[in-house]
């Protein structure tokens, strides 16, 4: 029975059932993910050639061309990593986990609708500003003493902090729901060695989330009173931007963690299924998952290379970021090996999960290069950055849609139609690899600049640009393809039935 048939408006706002609070994420996210791919779009727009006119960027009350530009950057970045990709996760993690343990609902349903409400107007509230005199314009680390009044009096910054709190809230209820579902509610026939890797990858993403979530919230507390309240912990007096660097990054790297780790068991549920093999080194990647959710919390410095910190602490930090790759190398390897001699098929849950891999394989290589303090150095306030993060989140945001299009028939009761579902994954795979590679070869222009061209230097960077907007005009169509399949399959597309991947985890032999 498709699970959105007689549902009233009242019931939509009153459920806690876990797989009405999975399809309530799902569809928030979706909607938080377009409003951050259209902003990515026009962020590429103003940047796609030399000496580019700023008319367009001043439309905005109250806002001159760069301080809206810088709204975009913000909020495109906060809206993608806090609002979208993560969440996405969320989103199935309420739909599938339960089914997969054979719990028959998340432990405190209540605490569960909380957590989805909370998270939506925390969005909601973060992204206001563009209507209320401006939304936060510090980029999406919200640096100090950028975040100071004097350098931001408007409302952005503290409707920003008001959205994250939100969020926080919503996290902190989220995290102990799943933590208490997993441990204490499988079916009692099930070890935990037994659960599926999707609930292993949750479990320790829940994990790292309620061990650093606090930080933030610590760190927007003591932001709120130097806004609000007179406070100075961050003050330039007191080396507040160093006090803000080591409580957000501290929180910082870890979230890309836990935006990576649930992708990690959609591509560990996806890959098997459709190689007919079982799943090559379970133990290994579950051994490896606790050791990079260790090291995740001991690496935040190396995004605090150039701020002048002890050199001893900078080498420890060097170090235990190299050591931090050879878990997920483990991970990887035991993902291609299950390929190995496998009977492998390629619809289009498939092909989006091997593009994962392949993305993320070139992201995390040319994240080694920056655990190197020297060549940090030159390239931390460049676009080689930017690059080489949005081929990590556009690994993770690849595998996430695999998951769409494997689980879409288990939430929807349809199959998404598969010629639409290859225009997409052919459009976003290309797409990113062309909106991403060149930026690669701009390590010499700074970023969150949005005119360029002064010299016959700069002029060279148009090249580069003109192909990445080339690539986001890609990305952006194929996302247009996507929602019209979501659209047009909810009511056409072929039924389903109880099993169509023939997977083999519980969730598919539940009502």
């Amino acid at each position: 029975m498709n699970i959105l048939e007689n549902k009233t408006l009242n019931r939509w706002l009153t459920t806690t059932n876990h797989k009405d609070v999975g399809l309530m994420y799902f569809f928030a996210t979706l909607l938080f993910g377009f409003i951050g791919l259209l902003l990515s779009l026009l962020i590429r727009i103003q940047l796609y050639q030399p000496n580019n006119g700023t008319a367009w960027l001043d439309w905005a009350p109250g806002d001159d061309a760069g301080a809206f530009y810088n709204s975009m950057v913000t909020m495109h970045g906060a809206v993608m990593v806090l609002f979208f990709v993560s969440p996405l996760s969320f989103a199935f993690a309420n739909y599938v986990v339960p089914l997969q343990i054979g719990a028959k609902d998340m432990a405190f349903p209540r605490l569960n609708a909380l957590s989805f409400w909370t998270f939506l107007f925390g969005g909601l509230v973060a992204a206001s500003g563009f209507v209320f005199g401006g939304a936060a314009d510090v980029g999406w680390t919200f640096y100090s003493p950028l975040t100071s009044l004097e350098y931001s009096p408007g409302n952005g910054v503290n409707l920003a902090g008001a959205g994250l709190v939100l969020l926080i809230i919503s996290v902190t209820a989220s995290t102990i729901n799943f933590i208490v579902t997993i441990l204490y509610h499988r079916q009692k026939n099930m070890d935990i060695w037994d659960m599926p890797m999707f609930t292993w990858t949750m479990l320790f993403t829940v994990i790292l989330m309620l061990t650093i979530f606090p930080i933030l919230l610590a760190a927007l507390l003591m932001l709120v009173g130097d806004r609000l309240f007179e406070t100075v912990f961050f003050i330039d007096e007191n080396r507040g931007s160093i006090l803000w660097g080591h409580l957000f990054w501290f929180f910082g790297h870890p979230e890309v963690y836990v935006v990576l780790l649930p992708e990690l068991g959609m591509l560990a549920e996806i890959v098997p299924v459709f190689a007919r093999k079982p799943l090559y080194g379970k133990r290994y990647i579950i051994y490896s998952l606790i050791v990079g959710t260790v090291l995740s919390v001991i690496v935040w410095v190396h995004h605090m290379f150039i701020t002048g910190i002890d050199p001893l602490l900078r080498e420890v930090m060097s170090v235990t970021t190299e050591l931090i790759s050879i878990p997920f190398a483990v991970i990887m390897i035991c993902l291609i090996a299950t390929l190995y001699d496998g009977k492998i098929t390629f619809p289009t849950a498939n092909l989006f999960a091997l593009g994962a891999i392949g993305i993320f394989v070139i992201g995390g290589v040319t994240g080694v290069f920056l655990s190197s303090a020297a060549i940090d150095y030159h390239l931390r306030g460049t676009y080689y950055l930017v690059a080489h993060f949005h081929y990590t989140l556009g690994a993770v945001t690849l595998g996430v849609v695999a998951a769409v299009y494997y689980w879409y028939p288990l939430m929807f009761g349809r199959i998404l139609d598969e010629r639409l579902g290859k225009l997409h994954f052919w459009g976003s795979f290309f797409g990113t690899i062309l909106t991403m590679t060149p930026l690669f070869y701009l390590t010499d222009m700074p970023r969150r600049i949005y005119v360029y061209g002064a010299n016959e230097h700069e002029l060279v960077w148009g090249d580069y640009h003109f192909w990445a907007t080339i690539g986001a005009f890609v990305v952006f169509v194929a996302q247009l393809i996507f929602l019209y399949n979501l659209i047009r399959s909810y009511s056409h597309g072929r039924e389903a039935g109880s099993n169509p991947w023939n997977g083999s985890t519980q969730e598919w032999g539940s009502e």
